[in-house]
């Protein structure tokens, strides 16, 4: 059930729907009081869509455990939350540590290389360094197209 929020919160991210955001991190509260980790991210994203950066990424941080997410993973969500505030060069800095090496990377954290360099064309150099950080060889030249496609 976290995974179709997480994706939901995502897209309400990008929708820039911070109300429904919040609904989605209250939603997500057990009997504890306790939003968990998906919970809170909803919430860093409603916080980050209202350009609250230091609330988006405390929110973040209030919900990761030693267990979950897992640091490529919760990079990927402080990229998150940096594109949605528009700080595009962080957003690619978090990127790049969340993207090392040669496993597969989550299609949806790749997307957000492009996405940078279409909404700052000048970060496309720092772009096709992450896009050659990590992922499959097909990824990287793959994400590497979408950033050259995307600075044109």
């Amino acid at each position: 059930m976290t995974a179709a929020y997480g994706d939901e919160a995502w897209r309400l991210a990008l929708a820039g729907d911070a109300e429904r955001l919040r609904g989605v991190g209250d939603a997500l509260v057990a009997g504890d009081g306790d939003p968990g980790y998906e919970g809170h991210r909803a919430r860093a994203f409603a916080l980050a869509v209202e350009s609250n950066t230091d609330a988006a990424l405390a929110e973040l941080n209030e919900g990761w455990t030693a267990d979950w997410p897992f640091p490529a993973a919760y990079a990927a969500d402080i990229a998150r939350v940096r594109f949605l505030v528009g700080d595009y060069a962080q957003a690619l800095d978090a990127l790049a540590l969340s993207v090392r090496g040669p496993d597969r990377v989550e299609a949806a954290v790749l997307e957000l290389v492009p996405a940078c360099v279409r909404r700052e064309p000048r970060l496309w150099r720092r772009a096709l360094g992450v896009a050659f950080a990590g992922g499959t060889p097909r990824q990287r030249l793959a994400t590497a197209a979408r950033v050259v496609a995307a600075r044109v």
